[in-house]
């Protein structure tokens, strides 16, 4: 099964805006490496306005 929800880290600037967008609260910032992490993706709305506000489009929900 793949990932719902697809984070590339190499680009990820750990900006916050998808943290602070998701409505399920299913993302964070990973204090060691600065980037944006999955808690548990199956709660994912697949609404992708985490992929919107992704300056750095950095995030793809499948």
């Amino acid at each position: 099964m793949a990932n719902i929800v697809q984070i590339n880290e190499a680009t990820c600037t750990g900006c916050k805006n998808c943290v602070n967008l998701c409505p399920r609260e299913i993302l964070y910032i990973d204090e060691a490496t600065g980037k944006c992490k999955v808690t548990d993706e199956t709660k994912c709305d697949r609404m992708k306005g985490c992929e919107r506000v992704c300056k750095s489009k950095s995030i793809k929900i499948i």
